[in-house]
């Protein structure tokens, strides 16, 4: 999979650039707030119709102008799609090879960029929506139906507590609550599923980036094997706090308040990981996810690695070299520093600085 194509017009700080990316390593470098992380934005967007920074869509578009668009080419098992995302304040629309997606799954096939940022880091800290989000997303790219399925359960959820807030009777909130059961069981599934077919890749990647044998996990609250009985179990779950819930107006469980929890030693990382460990546990979570993605499709995914030398000392950086070494996969990196990049031995790059919303071309 290669993104062989990239234009961005008035997004971020960019007025009109245009990138053919190298099919190995593209290296983006220069100062702090030059605009490094807004192209690996911008692919992310365009890959995963998601921003991995928290940012509305006016902020996406450049002081001054009405709308940005992003385009790209894509390569994917010898096939060729154009795609592009257009953002104005209101809205965004994606399209596919010309035509407007109405079918997000179908879109998010031609581009999978998986990506490590300093703001990853820190949802191990965070609260359970951003743990939620990281492996949401990585279902999304690993099983695109998945958002679909998502987006279902939000329309009923928002209509179920809608019904909640006006006090209509048990009779009436029914057939949502039987809606919201069936959705919200198959996004418990998925989750599991996904967190029990990375696990092994997980253990071990881990063990190899902090070169310890510390014992690393993730659980997700759900604790059922089969589909039936996650229904059952959220569906008793309903009915213990149907009378909060009655009182609150609002839907009290469900996917939408699920946590997953993060363990080191059977201790929280949240509580008691180290930043060094925390920053291990992200990366061989990423690492992962890669490596699941390439068995799934035959092909690595997109690896975006924002400011990835000032997350990790010099261990984790030679076992990351190591394995982008192994992947032969696309991979786009910002940095302050090229040095390291350069004595890592990577070559067959391309090297971009910018600086002040223009790229200068160096070929390695």
């Amino acid at each position: 999979m290669q993104l062989i194509k990239l234009s961005l017009y008035n997004f971020r700080n960019f007025k009109n650039i245009k990138i053919e990316p190298n099919n190995l390593f593209n290296i983006f470098y220069g100062d702090n707030a030059e605009g490094k992380t807004n192209i690996l934005e911008s692919i992310s967007l365009l890959g995963s119709l998601k921003s991995f920074r928290s940012a509305r869509n006016n902020e996406l578009v450049k002081i001054g102008e009405k709308k940005a668009v992003i385009k790209g080419v894509s390569l994917n098992n010898q096939v060729s799609d154009e795609i592009s995302l257009s953002i104005d304040k209101d809205r965004k629309t994606a399209r596919l090879n010309g035509k407007i997606v109405s079918q997000p799954e179908n879109y998010l096939d031609c581009l999978r960029p998986v990506v490590f940022s300093p703001e990853e880091v820190s949802v191990t800290k965070g609260g359970p929506s951003g743990r939620r989000r990281l492996i949401d997303r990585a279902v999304f790219q690993s099983t695109p139906i998945f958002l679909k399925i998502f987006k279902q359960y939000e329309r009923q959820l928002k209509q179920r507590n809608m019904l909640l807030k006006e006090r209509k009777s048990e009779l009436e909130i029914i057939p949502w609550t039987d809606s919201l059961i069936d959705t919200g069981s198959k996004i418990r599934f998925a989750r599991k599923n996904y967190i029990e077919s990375i696990s092994s890749d997980f253990f071990d990647c881990y063990k190899l980036i902090s070169g310890s044998r510390e014992n690393i996990k993730i659980l997700y609250q759900n604790r059922y094997d089969c589909l039936d009985d996650i229904k059952k179990a959220f569906r008793e779950e309903l009915l213990k706090n149907r009378e909060q819930e009655i009182k609150y107006g609002i839907t009290l469980c469900g996917p939408h308040r699920d946590d997953i929890f993060f363990y080191l030693n059977d201790k929280s990382l949240r509580e008691f990981g180290s930043q060094g460990q925390q920053r291990s546990f992200i990366l061989a979570l990423k690492t992962a996810q890669v490596i699941n993605l390439e068995k799934e499709y035959g092909e690595p995914p997109l690896l975006l690695l924002d400011d990835l030398l000032g997350e990790l000392d010099q261990q984790r950086q030679d076992f990351f070299f190591q394995f982008l070494f192994r992947m032969q996969g696309q991979i786009f990196i910002t940095t302050t520093d090229i040095k390291p990049l350069e004595k890592s031995g990577i070559n067959r790059a391309s090297y971009f600085n910018v600086k002040d919303g223009v790229l200068h071309i160096r070929q390695n």
